[in-house]
């Protein structure tokens, strides 16, 4: 039985946890019930209260279930059996790259204006095709894991998230200006839906769509399904780009993409890309899964020769 507790901060109340980790109330409530796991404290108002270890823990299992694993064989584990099978999984794991390493160890130990300073060294050197695929795709994979294994905080992955939106706008910047008004097709709309905060892969993206030779419409992030159908034909938009992060619960996803091919015309093509489990599963036809940001100069070039025809 939980125990109660009237102090302020003892643990994180189930709310809070669901959102910072993805997973909904119903289900800590279903684990707490089934698997024993987590056990929450109680405040005096009767609120779970989840300790840093438990969230430290929940943390890990969410990446392990993204990766395949079952509750069942998980929610049982101590954190250090749960860190092992990770690193026997594969789950967390990054190509060495000093640099970036470097790049999380300014983060995590506050050194804010040195990180930035290195994100834009490593900008400017590199371009923006190499700055997307070799530092800010691993560079966020790293920030990741680093959260999920409660080595970094939730503030520091905000502060990442603002450096690397910066950085990438500016390189975009005279790339996105040239393009806009030449009439370049595809015609991309480019959003996440309601319930999808996480930006940053769908700039990632505009990034590789621009490099295309794409002209991009952005609408930030969390666009009402009736915005998004409403702008296609306003915009003439020929391909509704869409990223999805393992935070949304994999129904959420299939309901909203159904929805959406369902109201949209055939001719507007639905590409969606991200981290979420849903994408993994059998989408609704006409909707095509680009896996990663590489392939998005691939799929540009189909649509192009198929448009042709």
């Amino acid at each position: 039985m939980a125990t109660q507790l009237d102090g302020v901060g003892v643990g994180i109340g189930i709310g809070a946890i669901a959102h910072e980790i993805g997973l909904t109330k119903d289900t800590l409530r279903v684990w707490e019930r089934r698997y024993g796991f987590p056990q929450p404290l109680r405040s005096t108002g009767g609120e779970r209260l989840y300790p840093q270890e438990q969230v430290t823990k929940l943390r890990l299992v969410k990446r392990l279930l993204d990766a395949g694993h079952r509750p069942s064989k998980v929610l049982p584990q101590s954190i250090a059996l749960l860190q092992q099978l990770a690193e026997d999984s594969g789950v967390g794991q990054d190509a060495p790259d000093v640099e970036l390493d470097k790049m999380v160890e300014l983060l995590r130990s506050g050194r804010y204006d040195d990180f930035r300073f290195e994100l834009l060294k490593r900008a400017t050197r590199e371009g923006l095709a190499h700055f997307v695929l070799d530092v800010a795709a691993p560079l966020s994979a790293r920030i990741g894991n680093a959260w999920a294994a409660g080595t970094l905080q939730v503030y520091h992955e905000h502060l990442f998230s603002e450096a690397m939106q910066v950085t990438l706008r500016s390189l975009m910047r005279p790339l996105s200006e040239a393009l806009r008004g030449r009439g370049a097709h595809p015609r991309v709309l480019l959003t996440t839906l309601p319930g999808e905060g996480h930006g940053l892969g769908i700039l990632m993206a505009e990034a590789m769509f621009a490099l295309a030779g794409c002209e991009c419409i952005a609408l930030g992030v969390q666009t009402p399904p009736q915005d998004i159908i409403d702008a296609i034909p306003a915009h003439e938009v020929d391909v509704l780009a869409l990223s999805f992060s393992a935070s949304v619960p994999v129904q959420s996803v299939v309901n909203g993409l159904t929805d959406l091919r369902q109201a949209l015309p055939a001719k507007v093509a639905i590409w969606v890309g991200g981290s979420s489990p849903a994408l993994r599963r059998k989408l609704p036809d006409g909707i095509l899964t680009v896996n990663g940001l590489a392939p998005i100069e691939e799929a540009v070039a189909e649509w192009r020769q198929n448009a042709m025809l």
